[in-house]
């Protein structure tokens, strides 16, 4: 009996999301803005739809990548992030890799971790990321600056609390970042000026840490406007602009799931680490020991599907 009631409970969740946006909807939204996931790779380890609505999935791990891509340049992800969204007890744990973490790339050796995707984009950066931490990734949202700032714009800016005066011109990107501090609302070039700054003495670590207060800010933000109804429309604006491998109906279920949660169910990490210099580069080194408590805590998979 429990069995079929796990059941009925699932396909209960994804007629709710049928009903909600309607068969026909579905395919409209989906038509209408564009929302075509990219390619899986082998690497991911990928769930089962039906699997997620009737629990039997405990936990999904998504990799955000932040990329620097220029014109005829693939660039390197500057930001990596690791969430894992824990469906049984409604949390999300978010890792930060600072991007000159020391790691072993697959068939390039040790290296900045940010350089795997220079050297193999999407797919040997989400290899790295598993072989470095030994846990398995799902899922992988990809964006770039002009990606981020359509993205910020589409869903109508956010307001954070800006901690400090932020000014710096960058003459490649040909950007500028001005803020001061105090509360603000940011549009998407104001945005990807607060999560890029890392001219400051807190250096990389500092934008690390904007960037997962950045983080809680959109958080707060689709808490304040996502209901079951205008879901669909956020979803397909994510996935129209973002390049991620989430299909639409799979975006829905799982984003349904952590409808209720607050930003008390979110905690956030660094990882565990100490600069070093070799051969003249200097390097962030994990503390592999620290790391390990972090993940067996709160990332390691533990899925068993009902037999």
């Amino acid at each position: 009996m429990k069995k079929w009631r796990i059941f009925a409970i699932g396909i209960l969740i994804l007629l709710l999301v049928l009903i909600a946006v309607g068969v026909g909807g579905y395919y409209y939204i989906q038509g209408s803005y564009n929302y075509t996931p990219t390619k899986n790779y082998p690497s991911l380890d990928k769930v089962e739809l039906l699997d997620v609505a009737l629990n039997h999935i405990d936990k999904i791990n998504v990799v955000l990548l932040g990329v620097d891509e220029r014109k005829d340049d693939p660039g390197r992800s500057d930001t990596i992030i690791i969430a894992s969204l824990d469906l049984k007890n409604k949390k999300v744990y978010i890792l930060s890799i600072p991007r000159d973490t020391r790691v072993n790339i697959p068939n390039y050796g040790y290296t900045k971790i940010n350089h795997a995707y220079a050297y193999g984009g999407i797919d040997l950066s989400l290899r790295t990321i598993e072989e470095f931490t030994k846990i398995p990734i799902h899922y992988y949202v990809k964006v770039n600056f002009q990606q981020f700032e359509k993205f910020i714009d589409a869903i109508g800016g956010v307001d954070i609390e800006v901690e400090k005066r932020m000014y710096y011109r960058d003459y490649t990107d040909k950007f500028l970042v001005k803020l001061t501090p105090g509360l603000h609302h940011l549009n998407g070039k104001e945005a990807l000026g607060y999560v890029r700054f890392r001219h400051d003495p807190m250096g990389d670590l500092g934008r690390v840490e904007r960037q997962q207060k950045f983080l809680k800010a959109l958080f707060k933000q689709a808490k304040e406007k996502v209901n079951l109804i205008n879901l669909p429309y956020y979803i397909s604006v994510t996935g129209s602009i973002l390049s991620t491998n989430i299909s639409l109906m799979e975006g829905l279920v799982i984003t349904s799931k952590f409808l209720d949660i607050t930003e008390n169910d979110i905690q956030t990490f660094v990882m565990p680490s100490v600069p070093e210099n070799i051969n003249g580069i200097s390097y962030v080194i994990p503390d592999m020991e620290k790391l390990d408590e972090i993940l067996n805590q709160y990332f390691r998979v533990n899925n068993k599907k009902e037999g």
